[in-house]
């Protein structure tokens, strides 16, 4: 049986959860990453991948572009989720892309409370250099919320003609993005991560079935695999990710729920917003 092939985010794949994965589908498994979201689409327009974890921001034009089989064709009942997750503006649905691990943008640096912003409004004025995020999409986002307030109202995206390059600035010593990547330099003296009160941009992540899946049923038999709670739990957690099903918050370890930043207040959660891909002009391939 030829292996078994998936496409993810860089460390989210551990050597275990590939160990339980082969036991499953009794082949196999081979694992390619990607860094950034823009290479995701090179990726399953000419590899044959059989399952791809992939960021909401890449879901809309991946759609539009016939890249992903439906889940019916996998999956006879649907997977768990908390109604939260689902039905957004990508695939409202779910019919080609289901939910297992969330994100926030933040802003973290080094210093006391008093001297990293906890508002997107102290940003603005550009008296305090940053670091944007890594991606030119969520970028864009940020600097039309620092122009026009949070959240940027959908003509202050159409007006702009393509994606804004993140500034660099290599002596900031603040810098935004998401918690994913931030939380585990925690371990640093004095590293602080704040997400905004006022709400904050979400990243929400998903198992889908790339167009070039050779057997969907295969690829189902991996899904109900890296669904089943302990297993979500656990690698969502090794990845700073929060679990979108509340059934696999037991396999979270207890320190890594009771941390704000990784598991936010759900009045917080109900502030956060997607980066609307439909909103730009025009329409990006990934960010």
């Amino acid at each position: 049986m030829s292996a078994f092939r998936i496409l993810a985010p860089a460390k989210l794949c551990s050597p275990w959860l590939l160990d339980e994965m082969r036991g499953s589908l009794g082949s196999e498994i081979a694992v390619e990453t990607y860094a950034r979201e823009e290479e995701s689409r090179n990726l399953i327009s000419s590899g044959s991948f059989d399952l791809a974890a992939l960021p909401d921001t890449v879901l809309l034009s991946f759609l539009r572009a016939g890249l992903l089989l439906p889940l019916a064709a996998a999956l006879p009942s649907p997977l768990p989720a908390e109604p939260q997750f689902l039905h957004h503006y990508f695939d409202p649905a779910n019919q080609s892309a289901w939910p297992f691990g969330f994100t926030l943008l933040a802003i973290a640096g080094q210093g006391t409370p008093a001297e990293v912003p906890s508002h997107w409004k102290e940003l603005a004025d550009g008296r305090m250099p940053f670091r944007p995020p890594s991606s030119p999409i969520i970028s864009r986002f940020l600097f039309a919320a620092l122009e026009h307030g949070f959240p940027p109202p959908p003509g202050s995206l159409r007006s702009q003609a393509g994606p804004v390059p993140p500034r660099q600035d290599g002596n900031a010593r603040i810098e935004v993005d998401f918690v994913q990547g931030l939380e585990p330099r925690k371990e640093g003296p004095g590293w602080l991560v704040r997400i905004p009160v006022e709400g904050s941009w979400i990243r929400l992540f998903h198992w889908a079935i790339p167009r070039g899946c050779a057997n969907p049923k295969r690829a189902g038999t991996a899904l109900r695999e890296l669904f089943r709670p302990e297993n979500l739990g656990r690698y969502a957690s090794e990845s700073f990710l929060a679990v979108t099903a509340r059934e696999a918050r037991p396999a979270v370890p207890a320190e890594l729920l009771r941390n704000p930043d990784v598991y936010p207040a759900e009045s917080l959660l109900d502030r956060c917003i997607f980066a609307r891909v439909d909103w730009l002009s025009p329409t990006p391939d990934a960010g």
